[in-house]
């Protein structure tokens, strides 16, 4: 498990990674997206990236802000980093309720791979939701 987990599976009580690639489930919504098309740095809704972001050595790095470590993710290439853990994409398929990808996912206290899926309604958003309960989502934004 990683360190999104907790975004992806509230009952699990480790805070894990996500890591990030998507689809829409309609195609009238939005545009397919890969997780080529989804590099850099997002955070969840109610998150700011100037909290949980700063520019070091020109690239995107963390804040040491304990507020917002489990609210935001860099995804660099097939790598997704957390504040606390890494995830790699394992592999990714098109469903027609998103895109279904499995993450490889190591942390202080879990490793292994985690299924997510996700929709992107526009280039700057993710969602994140389990099909099986559609209603609870999470949404997250890119940061520029």
């Amino acid at each position: 498990m990683c360190l999104f987990a907790r975004f992806f599976n509230p009952n699990l009580g480790v805070t894990a990674l996500m890591a990030l690639t998507a689809t829409v489930s309609t195609p009238e919504i939005a545009a397919a997206a890969t997780i080529s098309e989804l590099q850099g740095a997002w955070v969840i809704n109610s998150a700011t990236c100037s909290g949980a972001f700063a520019k070091k050595n020109g690239r995107i790095a963390f804040r040491p802000n304990p507020r917002f470590i489990d609210t935001s993710f860099i995804i660099d290439g097939k790598r997704i980093q957390g504040a606390r853990a890494t995830c790699t994409l394992g592999s990714e398929k098109q469903t027609p309720e998103g895109l279904k990808v499995i993450l490889n996912c190591a942390s202080r206290m879990m490793v292994g791979p985690l299924p997510v899926t996700l929709r992107v309604p526009d280039p700057n958003t993710i969602v994140k939701f389990d099909p099986d309960f559609p209603e609870l989502e999470t949404t997250f934004t890119r940061c520029d």
